[in-house]
């Protein structure tokens, strides 16, 4: 149990407490991690667009090409070869309709676009480091479409103190990495990997059949209340899941119906699991059999 608690102890520190209601994506860099959560309600258009370069990879390999001190930082667009020392934009999906709804305050997230063209965003994004509110007037209103969750914003942070330099002609600088002299390397450049995690909305308890996927919300003690998704890992002699830590993330508020892990005795209490949309359980107790995997073993249901 000392070693559960551990191990989530330790996952924990890295992860923020969600505000909005939307689809949660993990943005990876060399300078740590940080959570996004996007108002799929409110930007449907543009939340959908950054999905679609999210899940099919496109934006893995890509570099923060823009670094303004107290503004943004911007990425979305380049990738680097470094055998070639050549620059290379991804391949877009075409230009979407502007959304804006949201004041661009600091750590919300928005698209870029061309200047005097309000529907030209496409592939790229910025995040702002301070409140920058003249943007909701300028071009149409630049759309607000997601925001860095809790302390996230101490990671981006990080990456808008590093030096910024010249890179491309006719482009802002670069934010690069003990830069100093010579060719330029990928380990210069701030390169982000990003992947969905989970969404901070729907039932408290759901098993997805299909993909052998276990979501709820759970109250976890001193934990917290938490996001977590478990990966159905044996079916005979016992059924046994398996908490997935790359999808784990805190939430802000209960939710009804919602499961509860007792940390003393290491008993997972789920009221009622939704399979399909319907309650096909109640009561559904796992207990944790092996805390340094993150295992839980069904004891029974009502």
């Amino acid at each position: 149990m000392k070693f559960f608690n551990q191990a989530l102890l330790s996952l924990l520190l890295l992860l923020p407490v969600s505000a909005w209601a939307g689809t949660v994506v993990r943005v990876n860099s060399q300078l740590g991690e940080f959570f996004i959560e996007l108002s799929d309600d409110t930007t449907p258009i543009t939340a959908n667009n950054f999905l679609s370069y999210v899940n099919e990879g496109l934006y893995n390999g890509t570099v923060i090409h823009r670094l303004v001190p107290g503004f943004v930082i911007q990425g979305g667009w380049l990738k680097y070869d470094q055998s070639i020392r050549t620059f290379a934009p991804i391949a877009t999906k075409g230009n979407i309709q502007n959304e804006f709804r949201v004041s661009n305050q600091r750590g919300t997230l928005a698209m870029a676009k061309v200047g005097g063209d309000p529907n030209s965003a496409n592939s790229q994004w910025f995040i702002n480091l301070g409140n920058n509110s003249f943007l909701d007037t300028d071009n149409g209103g630049f759309t607000v479409f997601g925001r860095v969750m809790g302390n996230g914003m101490q990671v981006v942070d990080k990456i808008a103190a590093l030096p910024a330099l010249f890179v491309l002609q006719g482009m802002d600088p670069f934010p690069l990495i003990n830069y100093v002299s010579g060719p330029l390397l990928n380990s210069h450049l701030v390169t982000m990997t990003l992947s969905v995690v989970g969404k901070t909305n729907g039932p408290a308890a759901v098993f997805k059949p299909e993909t052998g996927r276990m979501n709820i919300f759970v109250d976890a003690g001193e934990l917290g209340l938490l996001a977590v998704e478990f990966e159905l890992i044996s079916e005979v002699p016992e059924i046994k899941v398996k908490i997935d830590a790359t999808k784990m993330f805190p939430i802000d508020q209960r939710v009804t119906g919602m499961p509860v892990f007792d940390n003393a005795s290491g008993r997972l209490t789920i009221p009622e699991l939704r399979v399909n949309g319907d309650v096909a359980y109640r009561n559904v107790r796992f207990m944790l059999t092996n805390g340094e995997q993150l295992v839980f073993t069904l004891e029974g249901t009502d």
